[in-house]
C-alpha cells in the first residue's frame, strides 16, 4: 500500500541520489551567540592549549577567505564589517532556508542557503564552478524570497490538476486516496527537467523539512508543480503519518516566493 512518505521520496529521488548529505537549516544555528563569538570568525583564536587546534582554526579561516576572495566581503586581505554582519546572521538569523536541487542545464547540484532576520539577509549559492554570496537590507520579506527563487531555473506554471491526499493512521493511502496516489505516481514518472527540495525554518518553527514536512518542487514536461505535506497533529494523533495531508499543486516562481513569504509571516505571528 502506498504511503505519503513513499510519494515524497519518489518526488525527491533525483536530489537524494545526487546529494545524499544535504545541508540543514539547523547548521551553524546559535541564537544566543555573542558578538565575541561572531568576531572569532574574523580572528580565530583557539581556546585550547593544543597548538593543533589553532592551526586547524587558521586553516578553516583561510579556506573561508579563499571562497570569499572575489566577493564584497573581503577587502585588503581581511573580512569587512559587512562580512561580520553576514556571519552574525548565519549564526543568529531566525529565518533559515536551504534549497537543494538537480536541474538539467546546471553543471552540478543547486545549493542555496539563506540566513535572515526582519531587517537584512545573506544568501549563499554554491556551485561546482563558482560561489556567489550577497547581503542586503530589505523592506519586506517578499523582496528576499524573490531573490531566492531567482536561483531556481525558470519553468512555466504547471498544468496538472491539483490533488489532495489524506493519510490514514499509519501514513497509508487507502480507498479514493490510493486511486489519487496512483495519479500522483504517474505524474512523478514523467520526464523531469528539475527537482528542488526546500527546507525552511522561521523563528524556531519548522515550515518545511524533508521528509516529515516535505516541500518538493518538481519540474517536468507538464511544467512546475509542488508536492508538499501539511501536518495537523490534532488531539489523539500518535502515529507518524496520522493527520498528514499531501498536496500536489501547480506552481511557478511567483507562487514559490509567495509561499515562502506566507510561511515566514505565519511563523512570526506565532513567535
Amino acid at each position: 500500500m502506498t504511503t505519503i512518505d513513499e510519494l515524497l521520496t519518489e518526488a525527491a529521488r533525483p536530489v537524494l541520489d545526487a546529494v545524499p548529505e544535504r545541508a540543514s537549516t539547523w547548521d551553524l544555528y546559535a541564537p544566543y551567540a555573542t558578538d565575541d563569538d561572531v568576531e572569532r570568525i574574523r580572528y580565530p583564536l583557539s581556546r585550547s592549549d593544543d597548538p593543533a587546534d589553532l592551526v586547524a582554526e587558521a586553516e578553516e579561516h583561510n579556506a573561508w577567505m579563499a571562497q570569499l576572495r572575489d566577493s564584497p566581503f573581503v577587502e585588503g586581505g581581511d573580512l569587512t564589517d559587512d562580512a561580520m554582519r553576514a556571519f552574525a546572521l548565519m549564526l543568529r538569523g531566525p529565518i533559515r532556508m536551504v534549497l537543494t536541487g538537480v536541474h538539467s542545464g546546471l553543471a552540478g547540484p543547486l545549493d542555496v542557503r539563506v540566513y535572515a532576520d526582519t531587517a537584512a539577509g545573506v544568501l549563499w549559492s554554491w556551485r561546482p564552478d563558482s560561489t556567489q554570496v550577497g547581503g542586503w537590507g530589505y523592506r519586506e520579506l517578499r523582496t528576499l524570497f524573490d531573490r531566492v527563487v531567482g536561483f531556481v531555473p525558470e519553468q512555466r506554471r504547471g498544468r496538472f490538476g491539483s490533488v489532495m491526499l489524506q493519510a490514514g493512521p499509519s501514513g497509508e493511502l487507502a480507498g479514493r486516496d490510493a486511486e489519487q496516489a496512483a495519479r500522483v505516481r504517474e505524474f512523478l514518472r514523467r520526464p523531469r527537467t528539475g527537482t528542488t527540495v526546500v527546507d525552511l525554518m522561521a523563528f524556531d518553527r519548522r515550515c518545511a523539512q524533508f521528509p516529515r514536512l516535505g516541500y518538493v518542487v518538481v519540474d517536468n514536461d507538464l511544467g512546475r508543480h509542488v508536492l508538499a505535506t501539511v501536518t495537523e497533529p490534532g488531539e489523539g494523533t500518535t502515529e507518524p503519518g496520522e493527520g498528514t495531508q499531501l498536496f500536489l499543486v501547480p506552481s511557478d516562481r511567483d507562487r514559490l516566493a509567495q509561499w515562502m513569504t506566507d510561511a515566514v509571516e505565519a511563523a512570526m505571528t506565532c513567535a
